[in-house]
């Protein structure tokens, strides 16, 4: 009944040394400029260029305090930016080695879609398609947030699966997208084998090494967070999935959303995304800041244009417009994002498990055994494995609704007059009977009774003439 999450990984190898070497550009930059400065000459076309390249693909390697002074509108990048990052960061074959789904092998290119983020390149699994998420008519159209391209089916946000026929509720997992938890079962959910090139950049994110893994509901846009998991190489990476989930009753529509602090699907529009949630108002609201403030946007987020696209050289501007998102918020002053959570929503969260992943020792048996061809390329990653399944085949679910209702305070007010004065509904009924219709009956029976005693008396007197 509930959707398995969006699974997110980003490699923390973000560049292949074999088609740019940050390192050495960084070293023939710092030459360069020494020169140039020395010397008093203006930088050329080419050298800017690359700088500007070069500042741009520093943002998803370790920061360090610029030393180039470009004017002011050589300090931008456009979308040739993440056409860099999709040429130099590691693809399908440098991050998967294998991949399982309910126990049965498939292929990682088809479960995994690629998605632009603050790490970088990252890649994700059973996540919306981008034009379910995304207003695509309103965004830029040079490059792809997100890969994903499949569609839902039988699924909506507020209402989750609706399943047709037994056949379905056994197989969901093929009927229906995105894919639905399953129960515990003798193999994880999913499975897969990831590996990380030997050779690494000095420079470009060093001293981390692994993956970082990401879980968020599927109508999310995919992006990195402070929270994440780490999966390391040469360990089983083993994680028990949970969740909680917060049901709205629609009697709560009539109350405004401030009131009861969240918005159903179709209350709160967004420019750039078709599906509201708390994740994906506070991403836009963040890039309308950004550009406010820096007159740039990170390549990341969704906006109209590519044409300016921050640097590194703007690091300080992007991280004075989060403290003022983050200021607004909690004065809520008079331009705030009012990214209330979902009335509707599944908020996931893991325990992580880890042991020894020794595969370099198994391929060194097999070679032993079976001689195999392509040792040496087997032997040039570090590998290491993630498992994902559900902790328990139940949870339990919490449903927001009035506490007071119109029925429920008449209903109060006659309890409290009944206990104290003895009172109810139907003593206000008898009141108003005697008051009218007995009353009226009473008068009318005696006007009768007098009626009758008056023709009495006139007929004895004619009698006794």
């Amino acid at each position: 009944m509930v959707p398995f999450p969006s699974v997110t990984l980003c490699p923390q190898s973000k560049c292949k040394v074999s088609v740019y070497n940050f390192t050495k550009t960084n070293i023939q930059l710092d030459k360069l400029n020494y020169h140039y400065r020395l010397n008093g000459s203006i930088l050329n076309e080419t050298m800017i260029k690359e700088i500007t390249k070069f500042y741009g693909i520093s943002q998803i390697c370790d920061a360090f305090d610029p030393s180039y002074v470009l004017e002011e509108k050589y300090r931008y990048t456009d979308s040739s930016i993440v056409e860099d990052f999709l040429e130099i960061s590691p693809d399908y074959e440098d991050v998967f080695s294998a991949c399982k789904l309910n126990g049965n092998y498939t292929s990682c290119t088809e479960l995994f879609d690629k998605v632009v983020t603050g790490e970088g390149i990252c890649y994700t699994m059973n996540s919306l398609a981008a034009a379910d998420i995304l207003r695509t008519e309103k965004l830029q159209k040079d490059y792809l947030y997100l890969n994903s391209s499949k569609k839902i089916k039988g699924w909506s946000l507020e209402y989750g699966y609706s399943y047709e026929n037994s056949t379905d509720r056994l197989n969901p997992s093929t009927s229906y997208y995105p894919m639905p938890g399953m129960p515990n079962r003798a193999s994880p959910d999913v499975e897969i084998v990831l590996r990380e090139y030997h050779i690494r950049d000095k420079l470009c994110n060093a001293i981390r090494s692994g993956f970082k893994v990401y879980i968020q509901h599927p109508a999310d846009l995919p992006q990195s967070s402070l929270y994440y998991y780490a999966v390391l190489n040469s360990q089983v990476s083993s994680m028990a999935l949970s969740f909680s989930i917060l049901n709205s009753s629609d009697r709560l529509r009539s109350y405004d959303a401030e009131v009861r602090q969240c918005y159903f699907p179709d209350e709160r529009y967004l420019r750039y995304f078709k599906i509201y949630t708390a994740s994906n108002c506070m991403i836009e609201c963040l890039s309308n800041i950004t550009y406010e403030k820096c007159g740039c946007v990170e390549f990341y987020m969704p906006h109209s244009s590519s044409k300016q696209i921050c640097t590194q050289l703007h690091a300080d501007c992007i991280k004075m417009a989060r403290e003022i998102m983050l200021h607004r918020e909690s004065s809520q002053g008079d331009y705030v994002c009012h990214c209330l959570p979902s009335c509707n929503s599944v908020d996931y969260d893991a325990e992580i498990l880890k042991t020894d992943y020794n595969l370099q020792k198994l391929i060194g048996t097999y070679d032993a055994i079976y001689k195999l061809p392509d040792k040496e390329t087997l032997n040039s990653y570090n590998y290491s494995k993630l498992e994902i399944y559900f902790k328990k085949p139940r949870f339990l679910s919490m449903r927001r609704s009035e506490l007071f209702g119109i029925i429920d305070f008449l209903s109060n007010c006659g309890g409290l007059l009944g206990l104290c004065l003895g009172f109810s509904f139907l003593s206000l009924m008898e009141i108003v009977y005697f008051l009218t219709l007995r009353l009226c009956c009473t008068l009318k029976k005696d006007l009768e009774e007098e009626k009758n005693e008056r023709m009495q008396g006139k007929e004895i007197h004619v009698e006794k003439y």
